[in-house]
């Protein structure tokens, strides 16, 4: 009971620094209060690595990058190892990123999640069904937010037991490749995660540790985390099934798409407008691409979320929406790899479609987008809506243009919503498919 009021405590401290935080301007944050604002799985990846049987239990073998990398073995139930076996293989270099997102889906009754399977630049959402043991797992991982913290919850001893089920002895020891490129001074050993993680091994300077352990993760998940549940009677999943067409592009800075398609492209959110947006476009059942910036994502990381669970579009549109014309490379650089990794924090995608605020750029963008295999999205069509246009203007731009083909910009406001049933029926009037980009 100490140990929870303890824990409750740290929480009510963190969330009313970080009120005050989201009070300041995005700017004006440190780097230090920029990461206290991020999600507390920002920057946390979970890979699957493999699924496996051993003495009739299933687990996942997965690979947790979180100030280093770790391997682990996870035990779960069967119901969703069978799952998750329907949706992979592991073969023809594809690899598999667990999302940290689980819900629960009310109208089909069950536990969701999703994975993304991945191959060079391509990328594709996958949901499968689990169960809420599983969920609760996700929930406990992407709580942590420190090793330290990890080591104050009621973990079983780090030594190992001489009479440890053999199940356990049969786990091959793997090593931690440190990440350089992280700010962390020195790499610390982690300890295991409950019954869900009963296996790892950390190496750390030229010692390798193997370690292994159980505990209980009902105890342990009522602690560190708090089970969602989604009440939304279309879910991601669904509307990914309905197919959303989409269009690859193909160069590193695009200006149009193929004859017979258009794309309806929306800056500078997210905004208290997003979801509305999101739902006009489920409602016609057509494509839409969003392009966030940084200071709003710290804002609205739900609407983030939404947008992506109903299989929209992402990009970024810089971390602070400065003009890139007249900032230098490194500071460039800096933009465009922080909104990246916010984002990618919340949705556990990569990012690889920006728009530069304003559509400024030079040589230096260029070569940004081929370094990190970025595109950049301009638009050959220009509804002007951000001078204050209302919803009839707006309307009249679109049809009065050759629309087939285009990159429409428009931003996040009530006037496009207002807009957006008229231009949506009046392009499927024209036979044109209005698709996402990727």
């Amino acid at each position: 009971m100490i140990l929870q009021n303890g824990c409750l405590s740290l929480l009510i401290q963190k969330q009313m620094v970080l009120i005050h935080q989201l009070n300041k301007p995005a700017a004006h944050l440190t780097n230090e209060e920029r990461r206290a604002t991020m999600p507390v799985y920002f920057g946390k990846l979970l890979e699957l690595i493999s699924i496996e049987r051993k003495s009739e239990q299933s687990f996942l073998r997965v690979r947790l990058s979180f100030e280093q990398e770790v391997d682990l073995l996870w035990e779960i139930d069967d119901y969703t190892a069978e799952s998750l076996e329907a949706m992979t293989v592991f073969e023809d270099h594809f690899k598999y990123r667990l999302s940290f997102q689980g819900s629960w889906d009310q109208a089909k009754q069950e536990y969701i999640s999703f994975l993304t399977k991945t191959h060079r630049d391509r990328s594709e959402k996958i949901y499968f069904s689990c169960s809420e043991k599983y969920v609760e797992g996700l929930n406990f991982i992407r709580s942590i937010e420190s090793i330290n913290e990890i080591h104050a919850l009621p973990f079983l001893p780090v030594d190992q037991p001489a009479d440890e089920p053999e199940q356990v002895k049969e786990i091959k020891p793997v090593t931690v490749r440190y990440n350089p490129k992280l700010t962390w001074a020195a790499i610390t050993i982690i300890s295991v995660i409950s019954t869900i993680l009963l296996g790892y091994s950390v190496l750390s300077n030229k010692d390798e540790i193997a370690l292994a352990q159980k505990s209980s993760l009902k105890d342990i998940t009522e602690q560190a985390s708090v089970k969602q549940k989604e009440k939304e009677s279309v879910t991601g999943r669904e509307q990914a099934e309905s197919g959303i067409p989409t269009v690859t592009l193909d160069q590193s800075v695009n200006y149009n798409i193929p004859k017979g398609t258009v794309a309806l492209t929306f800056d500078d959110g997210p905004t208290k407008h997003t979801k509305e947006i999101v739902d006009v476009l489920k409602k016609y059942e057509v494509g839409g691409t969003f392009f966030f910036a940084g200071f709003n994502v710290e804002k609205f990381p739900d609407h983030v979320q939404y947008v992506n669970s109903n299989g929209y579009s992402i990009g970024s549109h810089s971390m602070t929406h400065t003009n890139f014309a007249e900032i230098p490379y490194e500071e460039q650089q800096n933009e465009l790899t922080q909104i990246n990794q916010l984002i990618e924090g919340l949705i556990d995608e990569p990012v690889v479609l920006f728009r530069p605020p304003y559509g400024a750029n030079n040589d230096h963008t260029v070569e940004l987008m081929k370094k990190h295999d970025n595109k950049m999205v301009l638009w050959n069509k220009d509804t002007e809506d951000w001078k204050g246009h209302d919803a009839d203007v707006i309307f009249d731009y679109v049809e009065s243009s050759k629309a087939s083909g285009s990159i429409i910009l428009l931003h996040e406001s009530q006037e496009v919503i207002d807009a957006l049933p008229r231009i949506i029926e009046y392009m499927q009037e024209q036979n044109l498919e209005i698709v996402n980009l990727q």
